[in-house]
């Protein structure tokens, strides 16, 4: 069945119409829409509804960023970043659908794992993975999301997960002091904090002073930029710093979820920087975990290419 499908992050809001292919989805009418250009969620799904040449399919679902509270109606959320209110039954209210879902978009992100062509995504840590075992995705974007899948008796199930606001750890006496320096802006210092588009300014800001030198104001595509090319040191020390953190918080969430079905990162802001992987520590960081060091030698860990798996995952939630 042909589905409206959405993933709703706290910048870009993306709609597509999924159309069964195999066994997965093909997407089409693919639009990315800046979220700030709107009201709310519903003025953004009813600009793109109105310009779609095939007719509107009768069943939705929308992948939010935040966490969701599930209702008898089908979910609702209150937008963690932008604030923005999303419910199933005003969907169908305002759209006139049949049947709408709204679940967290990592947990959409997590349902799309098993459906992704080797093609969508590239192995960082090229073990082989187990057998239908514990999977878990993570990534930053405007926020860090996380998410865990098991698959039980055939079948897949969804284990959410809000990562992004547990406490984020040092792995190095440089990493120790960065995190002293965050502390007098934010204590305790949170995943999300570090690790996100935001974060990388906050981070950015803090190896300045590190060093002694003023920050300038930068935004996260400056940081990135900047230290792509090379041209501003402290932006590139602050990359391969967000890397390093990325590596520590995928071990531990290797390790809560028993993720030996592998470890796979998303995220908006990664596949802007992979390229610098190699000259991380990321690796290092990935399996320095005291006692577990050795059982993390055995998780594989792939990076998803940029695309819309979460728009497929959204499509997989109305199998359900």
């Amino acid at each position: 069945m042909t589905r409206i499908v959405a993933d709703i992050g706290g910048t870009n809001a993306r709609f597509a119409v999924a159309i069964p292919e195999g066994s997965g989805y093909r997407l089409d009418a693919i639009q990315v829409v800046n979220c700030a250009k709107f009201g709310d969620f519903y003025a953004a799904m009813g600009q793109w509804l109105e310009e779609l040449s095939c007719d509107v399919p009768k069943e939705a679902c929308v992948a939010v960023a935040g966490p969701v509270e599930k209702t008898p109606q089908g979910g609702r959320v209150t937008m963690t970043n932008l604030g923005w209110d999303i419910r199933a039954e005003e969907l169908c209210a305002r759209f006139s659908f049949e049947r709408a879902l709204v679940v967290n978009d990592f947990a959409a992100l997590a349902l799309s794992l098993p459906r992704l062509p080797e093609a969508d995504k590239w192995a960082l840590r090229d073990v082989p993975a187990q057998q239908a075992g514990p999977m878990v995705v993570l990534g930053p974007g405007t926020g860090l999301g996380v998410a865990g899948l098991v698959s039980e008796g055939g079948s897949y199930r969804v284990v959410p997960g809000e990562g992004g606001h547990a406490n984020l750890s040092a792995g190095s006496e440089r990493e120790l002091e960065l995190l002293r320096i965050l502390a007098r802006e934010q204590m305790p210092v949170y995943n999300e904090y570090v690790l996100s588009g935001g974060g990388l300014v906050n981070l950015y800001r803090a190896v300045c002073a590190l060093h002694g030198r003023p920050a300038e104001e930068l935004t996260p595509p400056d940081v990135s930029g900047r230290g792509l090319d090379g041209s501003d040191s402290m932006c590139r020390e602050t990359l391969i710093d967000f890397l390093n953190f990325l590596g520590s918080a995928a071990g531990d969430a290797a390790l809560y979820y028993v993720a030996r079905g592998g470890v796979f990162l998303g995220g908006g802001v990664l596949p802007r920087i992979e390229s610098l992987l190699p000259e991380s520590e990321f690796e290092q960081r990935f399996v320095t975990k005291g006692q577990l060091g050795d059982w993390l030698q055995g998780v594989r860990v792939e990076v998803l290419k940029a695309g819309y798996p979460a728009l497929i995952g959204a499509a997989a939630w109305l199998e359900r």
